[in-house]
């Protein structure tokens, strides 16, 4: 009796299925392994002889019905019917389509905890390998799983695999040594570990002869196990790795799990195998390359604490998706390219080869992976790990045209399927077709295809396909720029700038001193001196010189530019990555030269802080001003994680330098006229105070105790609040402006001290707290100081508390205080701490400006201490002060302030804290003449604008014009005027009209005479 004959009697099945299996066995690639197994099968007296192996042997050949089965997987996989020999109890569960039976890292978890010895645990993971590779393979095969299904399948075993033999590993290791314990602040605290699945792992796309690589990853170093036996925390997961790799890959009579490779974990191979998490972030933020960002697009958490793992991606996400195109990365990205073209063309089977061979899946890989590294940055939606779905993102945002992206969806899904039939037949890591003609029509038999022919041309057509997509990388050929060379720039750069001819040619194209000129050259074009630059970094220098170069002779002041562009560069070092941000991102680049060109207050904010390039490269970074509320709350949230205060420090002067850089770029680019810009200043400088006095009262508050009073018998926390004066006060802080400051506490009755262990008196207490404001924003770091102070605006000046209390302030203003003391508080306003004490004051303050004055009395007051001002501080003989030359900011001031000093009890509405406001409410109120009201308020707005202009030129708080003719062009051009001869005539004309208008209120003062 033939096989067939036995297998109908015995499975009681009709001639027309007996002839169904018979074309299926002739269908597959080795028809005579089929007849082979099923005659071992059925001379094995426990199976054929058994009622129950009949019936699960009858569900394996028709799935569901399904046109193949069993006999397909028989004659096409040796090694998955070697399996069924081995273990045929894999027979007894029932295939299930499409959804291939894997058993869930809980489930292998409490499978493998059950066993005690090394051989045991090999073995349990070994044998639930097999029996989920029979169940992936029989649906590859049979095609009741599609190829997605099939790699995740394989990819879900493998770190179901993964998290069995570590947490079996580390409870080996626990008990030997104790539990691995760390302490980062919030007591002891078991340390946590994670596995990273990398390539095809990580993005759940394992064939069925994947090396599986991976990072090991845990929390910190600081610690040791709690055993008599006790380990480092990282020999205890470094030991911990290595028996992972021989528990999971090393052979054994039942074959390996899966190969463990390690090697693209930081510093590879000689680095340390498992790694810190902090040590892993500091390896990729410093040193880390183009290929492990491209690397690490497809890392993912597959093992131990996940939360670790994600917490550690999400550290290094600027590090694989930069915001800028970036053309260093670009450049890597053609050298990785042109490794691959190398080893294509010299591999002996880049024809046969479906991975790394012509038009095979690294290509896909390869072009994907290029195409999310240059855009994910800017486009979340590529920071996918799988490549079909990556390919889709690209369809969707337009990156590749949906012809390219069906042509390498269909040769992906073909060069895998082809990849799975080389190693599904004995689980060898293979890519390559074979040579020999008979086994090539084995392998089409495999891939479902008739005969050889039809696979040859098939794959052939698709690796051409795929290697023309390939091969349209756009990594070769000279940028625009590069191509249409401007002459000049051209000639700067490649003169002897030691030959004496070339400082002549520097001083023709404008810039000066020469000396100087040619240092900023030198460094533009070869980078900057004693700074150990690496050939990567002096090339980089190379290509973007001409580039910048043609920018500084295109910028509004090609000679300032010049000369910021060279201190810029030598900040930045060999941190060329902002150069190859500049080189691609022209928009970028002319924004920075127009700064360069116009503002040294804005440069010097780029020179000390590179980094705030990187703020500029967000869309929104000029648009982005936030209100008040959004500021701080924007502020408090960056200062979240921080626990140094030398780090808090540094991130509120960043988070300052930045919003000043945000507010400077729109008061240049024509997005906020001066009223807004000296606003925003303001607004600004408010929520840093909040935000120190909440730092500051919360330092001393933890230490001390809170101060407290006694009031009617009532116990009470005594309040605090920042007064502002000044331009502060009236909200019209300029770049570079200072802030005046009123410190007041709100104790009243008996005053107590503070209520901790380490009490102090009130008095001492609030003093430390000013002491600590005044540290706060005064201390300088390598990121500058926040603001200067002045003080002197309190109560008795500098003679007086630094800290005065509410009821001192209140009497000393109602019996002490002189007339322009009461001219200042016209500008005072609560601008910080407790809001209740900060109304109170605000009343004081109305109370005792809006009194009933004498006229005359005011006006004799005011103009003697605006004599005594200008007498010290008038500005020598032909030079304009934009404050103090009669006509001037100050007269204007002064005689607003005295206007309502005088009128403010019968015009309480004329009482405003900024004199541009002042001035329309004593207009409207009709104490001013119309035309009188509209001269002061244009020659008022005209200094702050040129006030304005001073400070971005000089970087420093200037108010003289300066004499050179070349400074008041410059000048002039910031305040939209064509040169400084029309400037100064602007301003004679309106200090004329001024002084005109003021003399009429103050008889015998000096007349103006021009300055």
């Amino acid at each position: 009796m033939d096989v067939w004959q036995h297998l109908a009697q015995m499975l009681d099945l009709h001639a027309t299925q007996v002839t169904s299996l018979q074309e299926e066995t002739a269908s597959t690639a080795e028809p005579q392994r089929v007849i082979h197994w099923l005659q071992d099968y059925y001379h094995t007296p426990q199976d054929f002889s058994n009622h129950q192996a009949n019936r699960r042997l009858r569900q394996w050949l028709r799935p569901g019905n399904h046109s193949r089965g069993l006999i397909t997987l028989l004659g096409n996989s040796p090694f998955l019917a070697q399996l069924i020999k081995r273990w045929p109890e894999f027979l007894d569960q029932a295939p299930t389509p499409g959804s291939p039976t894997i058993p869930s890292p809980e489930e292998l978890t409490r499978g493998i905890l059950a066993t005690q010895s090394w051989d045991d645990a090999a073995a349990f993971l070994r044998k639930n390998k097999q029996k989920a590779y029979l169940s992936i393979g029989f649906n590859d095969l049979t095609g009741l799983a599609s190829l997605e299904q099939t790699v995740h399948a394989l990819s879900d075993l493998g770190q179901a695999s993964l998290e069995a033999g570590y947490r079996w590993l580390d409870h080996q290791a626990s008990q030997r040594h104790g539990p691995p314990m760390i302490d980062l602040g919030q007591g002891p605290q078991r340390c946590r570990f994670c596995i990273l699945g990398m390539g095809k792992l990580g993005a759940r796309e394992l064939n069925f002869s994947s090396d599986v690589d991976l990072i090991y990853l845990y929390d910190d170093d600081h610690g040791q196990t709690t055993g008599p036996s006790s380990l480092a925390i990282k020999s205890y997961y470094n030991r911990l790795g290595q028996d992972l790799i021989r528990l999971l890959s090393q052979p054994t009579e039942d074959g390996i799990v899966f190969r463990l490779d390690l090697r693209l974990r930081p510093e590879g191979e000689s680095g340390d195998l498992a790694v810190s998490r902090r040590s892993a972030e500091i390896y990729y933020e410093s040193w880390g390359q183009t290929w492990e960002r491209s690397a690490m697009i497809k890392a993912r958490p597959v093992a131990g604490d996940l939360d670790l793992g994600a917490e550690f991606l999400k550290n290094i996400e600027p590090f694989v998706f930069r915001r800028y195109l970036d053309f260093t990365a670009l450049d890597a990205i053609r050298q990785m390219k042109q490794k691959i073209d190398r080893k294509i063309a010299s591999a002996a089977d880049t024809t046969r080869n479906c991975k790394l061979g012509y038009g095979g899946i690294r290509e896909i890989e390869f072009f994907v992976q290029s195409q999310q590294l240059i855009h994910g940055g800017k486009k979340p939606q590529l920071r996918h790990r799988e490549t079909l779905t990556s390919l889709k993102e690209l369809a969707a945002l337009g990156l590749l045209t949906p012809d390219t992206v069906q042509t390498l969806e269909r040769a992906y899904l073909f060069l895998r399927t082809l990849e799975h039939r080389l190693q599904i037949e004995w689980e060898r890591q293979t890519h390559s077709l074979p040579e020999d003609g008979e086994q090539y029509t084995k392998m089409a038999k495999r891939m479902g295809l008739t005969n050889a022919a039809e696979l040859k041309e098939r794959y052939a057509q698709i690796t051409r396909q795929v290697h023309t997509i390939y091969d349209s990388l756009f990594f070769e050929g000279k940028s625009e720029v590069e191509g249409q060379a401007d002459g000049m720039a051209l000639q700067l750069l490649q003169c002897n700038l030691k030959d004496p001819a070339t400082a002549s040619l520097v001083t023709s194209c404008g810039f000066a001193p020469p000396e100087s000129a040619l240092s900023c050259l030198s460094t533009l074009r070869d980078g900057p001196r004693g700074v150990a630059l690496t050939e990567h970094d002096r090339l980089w220098y190379g290509r973007v010189a001409l580039t910048l170069l043609q920018g500084i002779l295109n910028a509004p002041d090609p000679n300032l530019a010049l000369h910021h562009m060279g201190d810029f560069l030598k900040s930045l070092g060999h941190r060329v990555s902002y150069l190859a941000m500049l080189y691609e991102n022209r928009a970028l680049l002319e924004l920075l030269l127009r700064l360069f060109g116009t503002s040294s207050l804005l440069s010097h904010f780029l020179v000390q802080n590179p980094y705030l390039l990187d703020a500029l490269v967000g869309a929104d970074f000029i648009e982005g001003c936030l209100d008040k509320n959004a500021l701080g709350l924007s502020l408090a949230k960056r200062l979240e994680t921080i626990e140094n205060t030398e780090d808090s420090f540094d991130a509120i002067r960043i988070y300052k330098n930045t919003e000043m850089l945000r507010i400077g770029i729109r008061d240049l680019s024509g997005l906020a006229d001066c009223a807004e810009v000296m606003g925003r200043i303001s607004i600004l400088a408010e929520v840093i105070l909040q935000q120190i006095l909440q730092d500051a009262m919360t330092e001393l508050t933890s230490r001390h105790g809170v101060p407290q009073c006694v009031l009617d018998g009532v116990k009470k926390p005594v309040p605090f609040a920042i007064l502002a004066m000044g331009k502060l006060g009236g909200r019209e802080l300029n770049y570079a402006s200072d802030l005046d400051l009123i410190f007041i506490h709100g104790g009243e009755g008996e005053l107590l001290g503070t209520d901790g262990h380490n009490a102090l008196s009130n008095a001492m207490f609030f003093a430390r707290l000013g002491q600590k404001i005044i540290s706060h924003v005064t201390t300088l770091t390598r990121h500058g100081l926040l603001y200067e102070l002045d003080m002197r605006l309190r109560p008795s000046g500098q003679s007086g508390p630094l800290v005065t209390s509410l009821e001192s302030f209140i009497h000393y203003h109602q019996h002490e205080s002189w007339l322009w003391e009461h001219q200042a508080l016209i500008r005072a306003r609560f601008v910080a701490g407790d809001a209740v004490l900060g109304g109170r004051i605000q009343e004081v303050v109305r109370a005792v400006v809006l009194r009933s004055r004498e006229p005359s009395q005011v006006f004799e007051e005011v103009g003697h201490m605006r004599l005594r001002i200008y007498n010290e501080k008038k500005p020598s003989k032909g030079t304009l002060d934009l404050k103090q030359s009669l006509g001037g900011v100050v007269d204007i001031e002064f005689l607003v302030q005295a206007l309502i000093l005088i009128h403010g009890a019968k015009h309480p509405i004329i009482l405003q804290h900024h004199c541009g406001r002042a001035l329309h409410a004593l207009d409207k109120a009709g104490l001013l003449p119309e035309q009188t009201g509209i001269t002061l308020q244009q020659a008022y707005d005209f200094y702050r604008l040129v006030e304005n202009r001073l400070r971005l030129l000089h970087n420093r708080s200037e108010n003289r014009i300066p004499n050179q003719e070349v400074e008041q062009n410059r000048l002039a051009r910031l305040c939209q005027l064509k040169s400084g001869a029309e400037l100064i005539d602007h301003l004679h004309r309106h200090m004329e009209r001024v002084d005109r208008i003021v003399s009429e209120y103050w008889k015998g003062r000096p007349a103006w005479n021009g300055q």
